[in-house]
């Protein structure tokens, strides 16, 4: 292989790392087991002659019985010994990698990855479990391909304002980025507070259905609980005031509280019994509930269709992380409730008005390209980083069968508009969670100011005369 650079374990610099020798395979003289505490990280340093694309991988091993690591670390169960780490490229974040069980030493692709003439840094940070590398291992990629995505909308029957939308979005794709943000409450706190802040609208306005559920009055509500019903009653209201009178673009998700058997949050699976599998049988109590909550809500984004309004609609969010009760049942249960959603919202209740917006990381869990407009990922970076993210926009992109746009969805720390830039990370937007503008330590006033007003950030202030050209 030409143009390969091997960083050999014992030239990795460590916090709290030890070259061990127990698991056979490994390059030279030893394997470093490291990132077994809070905190520890790896770091290899890496000289690059020429500036480019290059692959980026971990050679590891990870048996189920491994001698060589802690012994407050290891049991029997293939589930503990999954780990994944956060990456950074010359102290950027770039999003996390899993490193699965693995008994003989194997390469762990972690992207391809702009990389400039020069030391470039590449730093693993400890998430969860611990990890055995023989070397990092960097390849020049010759022919890379960029990803192409397919701008066509699954609906056939799409509105004309949903084809614009998506026309829109293939024009600004890897050009510019637009600027989003989300708001649990119906007075749009943090839209104005950007506002002030910046100068600058968010060109996309996301906003929250979990008041609108049929089910919220439900035993062992806490304070925090009625507050957030409370304040995000009338989203609905003021997201149709933004869609008819701006030109913003509307962004809708829902925490879906479950339709049975809930207490407090009733979205969380820890506070329901509510049986996914039980709801997808036709005649059930289960499912006769679900149902009517689906309608309960077609019912609201008919109020945008019938002005007109397209909708970035991203239902069933971070479904394979099990937190949500969509997704206790795992991928097949999940895919069948996100498909029967899709089929009742586009050929019974006619909402031609959506564009279909998939949200979870995990490939087993993709419900297919007919069903899907866009690919999201939600991702939250360390405080006071801003890096693009680009292993977590490559790891999405390649879901699906035929490429698809790719948004960050949900964001703390803004990505820096100039890094996404240069290292060619064409997320479609940015969504930056409700209150993490407040937080100083997530994006502090300064970089507010500086990441709106960057030319490549594309604000709702800008979005008329974009529109205008197409």
């Amino acid at each position: 292989m030409s143009n390969l650079i091997v960083i050999d374990s014992t030239d990795i610099k460590h916090i709290n790392g030890r070259i061990n020798r127990e698991i056979e395979g490994y390059s030279n003289s030893g394997y470093l087991t490291a990132l077994t505490g809070d905190d520890d990280y790896v770091i290899a340093e890496v000289n690059i002659t020429n500036d480019g694309i290059y692959k980026v991988g971990v050679r590891y091993a990870l048996p189920l019985k491994d001698k060589s690591a802690p012994s407050e670390l290891v049991d029997d169960s293939e589930a503990s010994k999954q780990t994944f780490h956060r990456i950074f490229i010359n102290n950027e974040c770039y999003g996390s990698i899993d490193f699965n069980v693995s008994d003989v030493f194997t390469i762990k692709e972690l992207g391809c990855l702009k990389l400039k003439n020069g030391i470039n840094i590449i730093k693993l940070l400890k998430q969860s479990g611990f990890l055995n590398i023989d070397s990092i291992n960097v390849t020049e990629e010759e022919n890379y391909i960029e990803n192409k995505p397919n701008f066509a909308l699954s609906n056939n029957n799409a509105s004309k304002e949903c084809v614009d939308l998506m026309r829109l979005f293939s024009k600004i794709y890897g050009n510019g980025i637009l600027s989003g943000q989300h708001c649990n409450k119906a007075s749009g706190t943090d839209f104005e507070y950007t506002e002030r802040m910046t100068g600058k609208t968010p060109a996309i306005l996301g906003f929250d259905l979990l008041s609108y559920s049929l089910s919220t009055e439900t035993p062992d509500s806490n304070f925090e609980c009625i507050d957030e019903l409370a304040n995000n009653r009338g989203s609905i209201e003021t997201a149709l005031i933004w869609g008819k009178d701006t030109d913003a673009i509307i962004t809708l998700c829902w925490h879906w509280f479950s339709p049975m058997h809930g207490r407090g949050k009733s979205f969380y699976t820890e506070n329901t019994n509510f049986n996914l599998e039980k709801a997808l049988i036709e005649g059930t109590e289960e499912n006769i509930s679900m149902l009517r909550d689906l309608d309960i809500i077609a019912e609201q984004l008919k109020k945008f269709r019938d002005n007109n309004i397209p909708v970035l609609w991203r239902p069933l969010h971070e479904a394979s992380g099990g937190w949500f009760w969509w997704g206790a049942k795992g991928p097949q249960a999940y895919i069948r409730l996100y498909r029967l959603m899709y089929d009742r919202y586009v050929n019974y209740h006619e909402l031609n008005n959506l564009i279909w917006v998939w949200n979870s990381p995990d490939p087993e869990w993709y419900p297919g390209d007919d069903v899907v407009d866009i690919n999201s990922k939600d991702y939250y970076a360390p405080l006071e980083n801003h890096g693009p993210l680009t292993i977590e926009f490559l790891k999405t992109a390649a879901i699906p069968k035929e490429a698809k746009p790719v948004a960050l969805s949900e964001n703390g720390p803004i990505p820096d508009p100039k890094i996404l830039k240069e290292t060619g990370t064409p997320w479609l937007w940015f969504m930056t969670w409700n209150n993490f503008v407040k937080e100083l330590e997530w994006n502090t006033k300064e970089e507010l100011m500086q990441f709106y007003n960057d030319e490549y950030v594309i604000n709702l202030e800008d979005l008329a005369q974009l529109k205008a050209s197409l």
